[in-house]
């Protein structure tokens, strides 16, 4: 396979783990190993989790919670080591909350017009707060143009159509637009509006926050969808705003991720770790219609399948890998990552001594959006660590092409729980085979359209891939080479205090 030519600096940085490949050949006892990892068992794991019993495990829903006991029950019988504060389980503190629409009031005057959006033309943000804003300036801003002084004020902008866009394109728009909200947060508005092009979901049901996330303490944001406003907005030269909001209504749940621990087999690098991961919640069930389970066979189903084979195949190793191996199932990816972000905040085990995060998502479709993929799979950001290389070599040997997509590798780095473990600095990625596929988000992704042959093989390329990483040496680094690893690279220096 002919490298990509931005992968040259990559290569470079990668030889030492290259010069030594030899060590990682498929011996006997590894062959044997990854041949633990079947596609019957592959298939006995996705077909329970993605069953309509689970009713689309949810977060927070009792299928959740019986999808949560079925990964520990195959923990505990891999003789994994208990990872969590209660077993096998950390238990996280969230809260549900329900705005109140019904006492709302928003007011904008802009050029002498005067705009009162209805109650169901906006949605409200995750908060426990509420709002009482009375005639504060009003700042017209526009997401990637330099921001002036809007402490106190309401910024008023507009939220560009992300879904017109190509993936490639809409990744750089949402990336624009992150960076625009957190220099928006640091300016200490009063609150921010953000203009849509079409009527934003009411979030009538509760929605879940994370009493732990720092950005609660941001400013409060609210979509609206006013065209005479947006209209209004593209000429102002200033304004006031009057904003309204009761506190929304709280209520708690607890929540758990799934850990185990595989103590390594090395004096000094057991004392390091490679965590392997998957996010087992998908989104429930919908309202009406004649299959209302969305039973995310595929995603993420056979994430959360791959993790146990893998952790059941190497329980079996007579040496275990040098460093220790931390399973991890998280709850509410499709929330907002909630799971991942969570641990990374309160881990299991030291980040500083963490050296790589393995996501698996979407491991069993090959019918991609853009054509079938057979034994191939691929990585989000691949070039942005040694990782994508590393897992390469993987491939060669279990004969599975393992490569960068050009079009959406970087684009859906953000996408998947690797991303809350990249922000801490941990070399992080998510292996997959496709990234969009006919039934993704419906309710036809189930187990039986999965191609456990191909999913085997696949998993296997997963397995030998943790597999060189844990018995190296040298951990994976993140590429200097490459500006989009930059900010992680830089959370990595920081917490290792360089």
């Amino acid at each position: 396979m002919r490298p990509h030519t931005g992968l040259r600096a990559l290569f470079l940085l990668a030889a030492p783990l290259l010069l030594v490949g030899a060590e990682f050949a498929l011996t006997p006892a590894v062959s044997a190993t990854l041949d633990e990892i079947a596609a019957d068992s592959l298939k006995g794991h996705v077909s329970f989790l993605a069953s309509d019993v689970l009713q689309g495990r949810d977060t927070p829903s009792p299928g959740l919670e019986i999808a949560g006991e079925y990964i520990a029950s195959q923990f505990r019988a891999a003789g994994l080591e208990l990872g969590g504060k209660d077993g096998y389980f950390e238990p996280a503190r969230f809260i549900t909350m329900k705005p109140d629409y019904s006492g709302m009031r928003l007011v904008f005057e802009i050029g002498g017009q005067t705009f009162q959006p209805a109650p169901d033309s906006v949605s409200i943000g995750r908060t426990l707060r509420g709002l009482d804003i009375e005639n504060a300036p009003l700042v017209k801003a526009t997401i990637g143009e330099p921001l002036g002084d809007v402490a106190g004020k309401v910024v008023i902008t507009e939220l560009p159509d992300f879904g017109s866009y190509a993936a490639e394109e809409r990744a750089k728009l949402m990336a624009s637009m992150r960076e625009f909200s957190r220099n928006v947060a640091r300016a200490k508005p009063a609150a921010i509006i953000l203009l849509v092009r079409r009527e934003p979901p009411r979030n009538l049901n509760p929605r879940l926050v994370d009493p732990g996330d720092p950005s609660l303490a941001d400013p409060i944001t609210l979509q609206v969808y006013d065209p005479g406003l947006r209209k209004a907005w593209e000429t102002m030269q200033g304004g006031t705003a009057t904003l309204k909001l009761p506190p929304p209504a709280q209520e708690p749940v607890m929540l758990r991720n799934v850990i185990g621990i595989l103590p390594g087999s090395d004096p000094v690098l057991k004392n390091t770790y490679v965590i392997v991961s998957a996010h087992y919640d998908h989104v429930g069930v919908r309202a009406s219609g004649e299959d209302r389970v969305f039973n995310g066979a595929n995603d993420n189903a056979s994430g959360t399948a791959a993790m146990i084979e893998i952790a059941r195949a190497f329980s079996k190793m007579r040496v275990k890998p040098k460093r220790s191996l931390v399973f991890i199932a998280y709850f509410g990816e499709e929330k907002g990552l909630f799971g991942s972000r969570y641990y990374a905040r309160n881990p299991s085990v030291p980040l500083n001594q963490t050296v790589a995060n393995i996501n698996l998502e979407q491991l069993g479709r090959t019918d991609d959006n853009d054509g079938p993929e057979v034994a191939g799979a691929t990585l989000t950001g691949f070039d942005y660590s040694e990782i994508g290389l590393i897992f390469a070599e993987a491939g060669k040997l279990t004969g599975v092409r393992v490569y960068k997509n050009e079009k959406k590798s970087d684009a859906f780095f953000a996408r998947s729980d690797n991303q809350a473990l990249a922000d801490v600095g941990v070399p992080a990625h998510t292996f997959l085979v496709v990234y969009e596929f006919p039934d993704y988000h419906r309710p036809g992704d189930e187990w039986h359209k999965l191609d456990y042959a191909n999913m085997a093989k696949v998993v296997r390329t997963a397995a030998l891939g943790v597999l060189m990483i844990a018995n190296n040496p040298e951990p994976p680094k993140w590429n200097e080479a490459n500006p989009k690893a930059a900010p992680y690279l830089k959370a990595w220096k920081e917490r290792k205090g360089n």
